[in-house]
């Protein structure tokens, strides 16, 4: 099985258990195949980054999905690489890395940005914890969103993917409380410079404060999985 099958299988256990342990998600952002990269400061600090592209059919070719889940559902598509596929829709992530045990945890803060055809955005912080599987040679990020706003600069009042479908903006009054989770394979714990990391990105944007109790379901996964 290839690296990236690993990788949406993990996803699809972590999308599926986060969904099945709370049902008032209203909103959710799965992207996979990002260029996930790391640029180290100094000896156990740097600074993760992961970024849609298009890398052709021999590379990474972004691609994801966000999707209102409430009364005004609606899914919004963005095809294997459509950041060079003539629309605005872009995808981006900025997390630091702070290890405080060597090949088992770390810690981060820092952001993300969904953008859609028209330049509309999903923006928000993100504060969490990095942890290492040494048996499968993953990064796991389990952490909260905060701060998550919904910006309409095109005016359109809807979310639309550069595929196909969207969703209405107004009446999205979620800006607190949320679970994120990141994963990507590698060959060490932030050991160094690395690019080309195949990373797949799933958050789930909730009433807080339901997202602490997700963020405790986490940490118990992780617990189990480094068991």
């Amino acid at each position: 099985m290839t690296n990236r099958s690993h990788i949406a299988i993990a996803l699809a256990a972590i999308a599926g258990g986060i969904a099945t342990a709370n049902a008032d998600v209203v909103l959710a952002l799965t992207y996979h195949n990002l260029n996930g990269m790391y640029t180290e400061a100094t000896p156990g600090n740097g600074q993760f980054t992961a970024i849609a592209v298009d890398q052709g059919p021999a590379g990474l070719q972004s691609a994801g999905q966000v999707s209102r889940l409430d009364y005004a559902a609606g899914d919004a598509q963005f095809e294997p690489g459509f950041v060079s596929h003539g629309s605005l829709a872009s995808f981006r992530l900025n997390i630091s890395v702070s290890v405080l045990l060597p090949n088992q945890i770390a810690i981060g803060s820092g952001s993300l940005r969904s953008v859609d055809r028209n330049g509309d955005s999903i923006t928000a912080d993100i504060d969490g914890s990095w942890i290492y599987d040494t048996v499968e040679g993953f990064i796991y990020f389990n952490g909260a969103l905060s701060n998550v706003v919904v910006n309409n600069p095109s005016g359109d009042n809807s979310f639309d993917g550069s595929a196909f479908g969207g969703w209405t903006i107004a009446g999205n009054n979620a800006t607190e409380g949320a679970l994120t989770q990141i994963v990507f394979g590698a060959g060490s714990f932030f050991n160094g410079n690395f690019n080309n990391a195949a990373t797949g990105v799933t958050a789930q944007i909730i009433p807080a404060p339901a997202s602490l109790a997700l963020i405790g379901l986490g940490g118990l996964a992780a617990g189990r999985r480094r068991r």
